[in-house]
Parts: structure tokens; C-alpha cells; sequence
């Protein structure tokens, strides 16, 4: 299906993700195999202006979700992992867990999913996967840990799950994930050389996520971070000594690697992360709202912030890589000139996400991996 010239980016699948993949160039999505979460929160009751809580249709949503993907996938190949969703659906031969339901809903819109299993998901999860990888005959996508692979009874377990599919490794894609990237963690090619039937399976990636988990820790102003995961990966194939089947780089674009939720109510700052080629610019202003007591207001810059970043990007040519680059570039570019509207948090992620994954399509296509 592909090899190291290809990139698979993880993505939680919200608003920010889903636009920043479907606002990419045709030539960049082409060098793309996105590995898409659906997280919980879609399933959570709605809150109505009186603060009553209206439960969602598990139906509905997952319906809602399968028109997402179209709209940002179309018909070209994505892996989709559930792992984080627990709903299931009421149908006349009983429940069926949201996976198997999402890809009833999939084959009506020619959706080319590739379901994503694990060696410990539950028995549950584990049964609609069988059925969706019967159904659409596309095979599956294993994604293990490091700690999964070195443990004494890996090789066994491997081969007891793939039974249990019915399917050789020339039907798995495998997904090496560190998930927070670890410099103290076992090298990629240690885990490679650990791997049964290193050179059979369908494709063979790895993945980490070196950016922190929020901005909290940054003071106001400009800053540089490199990008570990991926000096990582192009060390271990620039050491790749022993000729092990170089394998496709991922990531989690420019979100940490373990998941978690924004802490319900919080007031993030006004800031931009932009990824240069081998570092994070980290542009971080203050919060919109400042505190407040019985007597005042705290005055703070506001969303005009993101105007302010914007300039100073796009006039340092060293940083900007031009409007045309990506969507998410000519955002940046627009609003550097079109200072009254400021946008918000979720459109800037979905900006910087965007440029993310052209910078990331493009420098990998760029090497050789003779």
C-alpha cells in the first residue's frame, strides 16, 4: 500500500483536524494515509441554554461522522481507531458496537476504512472489528507499543490474533506507537529487529508525538522547540545498519501524544504553532480573559494577538514558508492584512495542523531511501 516516501498522521477526529485534512493540496494528500480517533466527547449529552442536558443518538452521531469522513477522506484509504469510544448502537439483531455501525454507514459512501485493532481492546471491540474485516475484505491495522512488543509473549499473541482474523501479515498494516515521545524509550530498530515476519506485513510505521501536552509552561513571546519525533525517525534510518525494512514515519502532528480533553472551561492563550523543518515555532500571547474580582477587570490583549503573530510571521522570510505553501499559510497570510477579524482557537489549530502535514508530505518525499 505504501512505504517510508509516506506519511501517516494521527488525528483526533474534531473540527481542526477534520478541515486541515480536507483543506489540503491534491499532491500532498496523495503522500497521506491519515490514522483517525474518534474521541468521546461526540457522544456527550448537549447543553441547552436552560442547562438541561439532551442526550444524543449514538445513530446520529455516527451517521453525522461518516459524512465527515467522505467530505475529508472522499474514497482514498484511512485507517479509523474507535479505541477511545464505548457507544453502541440498537439494532433488530441487538447492539453493535459504533465501529461496526460506522462501517455499515461507510460502504453506502464507498468509505475505504481500515479498522485499527490492538492486542488488548475489549472482547467487544474485538468482534465488530472481525466483522468489518470479513466484510470489507481491506484487511486491518494493528497498532502495538513498544512495552507490547518486548514483552516474553509477543510472538504468540501476534500470531494468536491474526488467527483470530483470519488474516497473514500481508493483510496488516502494523503501527509502532510510542504515543509521548520517550529519548529514553528502546530505539525504533530495536523494536523492528524484535518483530516476527518483519517483511511481510502490509506496511510497517512508527509513530510518536514530541509536542507537549499544552503551552502552559511557556512564557509570552517567541520560541523554538525541536521536533524529537521526527529527528528521531531520521536517525534510526540514517543508522540503519543492519538493513531492517525502513518503515513510514507518523505522528500526532502538533498535539501531544497521549490523549486527553481541555479542561472544560479553560482560557487558553492566543498563540500559534508553526512547524518549521526541523522545530516548533511556539508563538504564545496571553489569555482572552483576564481574572476578575468584585471591583475589576484584568485587561489583557485580546484576540487581536493573533493579527500581531501573524505580521511578525509572514515578514521573516527565514520562518514563513509563503501563502501558497498550504491552506493553512494563506490563512495566516490573510490575517496578517485582515486585521478586524481575528478568528479562534479552534480555526488556528486547524491552520497549524494543516500546515503541519504538507511540511511533514513534503520533506518525506523528499528523501532518498535508496
Amino acid at each position: 500500500m505504501f512505504g517510508p516516501s509516506h506519511y501517516v498522521p494521527i488525528l483526533r477526529w474534531k473540527q481542526a483536524e477534520r478541515f486541515a485534512l480536507r483543506h489540503l493540496h491534491e499532491e500532498d494528500r496523495k503522500r497521506i494515509t491519515p490514522l483517525i480517533e474518534l474521541t468521546p466527547t461526540i457522544f456527550e449529552s448537549r447543553k441547552t441554554a436552560s442547562r438541561d442536558a439532551i442526550p444524543v443518538d449514538p445513530a446520529h452521531v455516527l451517521e453525522q461522522q461518516a459524512k465527515h469522513l467522505l467530505e475529508a477522506c472522499g474514497n482514498s484509504p484511512f485507517f479509523l481507531d474507535l479505541r477511545h469510544v464505548t457507544a453502541e448502537v440498537s439494532r433488530e439483531r441487538g447492539k453493535v458496537h459504533a465501529l461496526e455501525y460506522l462501517a455499515e454507514i461507510g460502504r453506502n459512501y464507498r468509505l475505504k476504512l481500515v479498522p485499527v485493532a490492538g492486542l488488548s481492546r475489549t472482547k467487544e471491540y474485538q468482534a465488530s472489528l472481525a466483522g468489518v474485516v470479513k466484510a470489507d475484505k481491506r484487511g486491518s491495522c494493528l497498532r502495538i507499543t513498544p512495552a507490547e512488543i518486548l514483552h516474553v509473549d509477543f510472538a504468540s499473541t501476534v500470531r494468536a490474533f491474526l488467527k483470530s482474523l483470519h488474516l497473514d501479515p500481508e493483510c496488516v498494516h502494523l503501527l509502532i506507537d510510542y504515543e509521548a515521545h520517550d529519548p529514553g524509550a528502546p530505539s525504533s530498530q530495536a523494536l523492528l529487529a524484535a518483530m516476527p515476519n518483519l517483511n511481510e506485513w502490509q506496511t510497517i510505521s512508527v509513530a510518536s508525538g514530541a509536542f507537549p501536552p499544552d503551552l502552559q509552561g511557556f512564557q509570552p513571546g517567541n520560541r523554538k522547540i525541536p521536533r524529537n519525533d521526527w529527528l528521531a525517525w531520521k536517525k534510526a534510518l540514517a543508522q540503519n545498519k543492519d538493513r531492517l525494512r525502513k518503515p513510514t514515519f507518523s505522528d500526532y502532528t502538533i498535539q501531544y501524544g497521549l490523549y486527553k480533553e481541555p479542561v472544560e472551561g479553560c482560557n487558553p492563550s492566543v498563540s500559534i504553532r508553526y512547524t518549521l523543518d526541523e522545530e516548533w515555532l511556539i508563538m504564545r500571547g496571553e489569555a482572552v480573559r483576564g481574572k476578575a474580582d468584585s471591583n475589576h477587570n484584568e485587561e489583557r490583549p485580546g484576540r487581536e494577538q493573533w493579527n500581531a503573530h501573524a505580521q511578525l510571521l509572514c515578514d521573516d522570510d527565514n520562518l514563513f514558508y509563503g501563502e501558497s505553501f498550504s491552506w493553512g499559510d494563506a490563512f495566516i497570510r490573510e490575517k496578517s492584512v485582515h486585521t478586524e477579524d481575528h478568528g479562534s482557537p479552534e480555526i488556528w489549530l486547524r491552520a497549524g495542523i494543516n500546515h503541519h502535514m504538507t511540511v511533514v508530505s513534503r520533506q518525506i518525499s523528499s528523501l532518498s531511501f535508496a
